[in-house]
């Protein structure tokens, strides 16, 4: 991005801000090993709402994509995410789901996206994708990947899905990467457990340590 913003030179990756070689790359078939983390992103109007969960090495374990109505998508969110730990996009209609799901599971956390989160979030999945940290099968994800793009404007870098397209699954799994950044410092144990192991600080949330 900067030899293409400052030195004039074009992009092989025409505006694509993970690199078509870095994606192609990650691929890998879908693991077996139990979710660690998982990545929501919440369908607005037509888009759909997809789910990521990495394992422990940050591969691709389940991919879940659907359109449901809210009720229906809260009680699949909920069965899915369990006890694991989970950052959910609590954007607009988003924000009162993921206050809905955090009565019951204190390990799920809303993200906000802006313009600025949201480019923080993207330049996160680049590193992860160009250091080859990550793994996702060919599909839907990869394909979202591929079409991805960037544009700057005044107040910074632009990230979106061509017009008419969706970046649903490229939300998802940004934000299941975002989390497993979170989540290595964090151990998820019952309240009773933590009680009697340590005295929890004032303001921390209750089963984290």
């Amino acid at each position: 991005m900067f030899r293409e913003l400052y030195y004039a030179e074009p992009s092989d990756d025409q505006g694509n801000p993970f690199g078509i070689e870095a994606i192609e790359k990650c691929l890998g078939p879908v693991s077996a090993e139990p979710v660690a983390v998982w990545g929501w992103d919440l369908a607005k109007y037509q888009d759909w709402t997809v789910g990521v969960g990495l394992d422990a090495s940050e591969r691709v374990s389940v991919f879940e994509r659907f359109q449901r109505p809210w009720e229906e998508t809260v009680s699949a969110i909920r069965g899915l995410v369990g006890g694991t730990p989970a950052l959910i996009d609590s954007t607009g209609v988003g924000d009162p789901i993921v206050e809905r799901l955090q009565r019951t599971l204190p390990n799920v956390q809303g993200f906000l996206f802006s313009p600025t989160s949201k480019q923080r979030l993207m330049e996160g999945l680049a590193v992860a994708i160009q250091h080859e940290e990550i793994s996702y099968p060919d599909g839907p994800i990869a394909q979202e990947l591929r079409d991805f793009e960037f544009a700057y404007t005044r107040t910074g870098v632009r990230y979106s899905a061509p017009e008419g397209a969706h970046d649903d699954c490229v939300c998802g799994l940004a934000l299941a990467v975002q989390m497993r950044s979170k989540a290595v410092t964090m151990s998820w144990v019952p309240v009773e457990e933590e009680k009697q192991t340590q005295v929890v600080p004032q303001g921390r949330r209750a089963g984290w340590r």
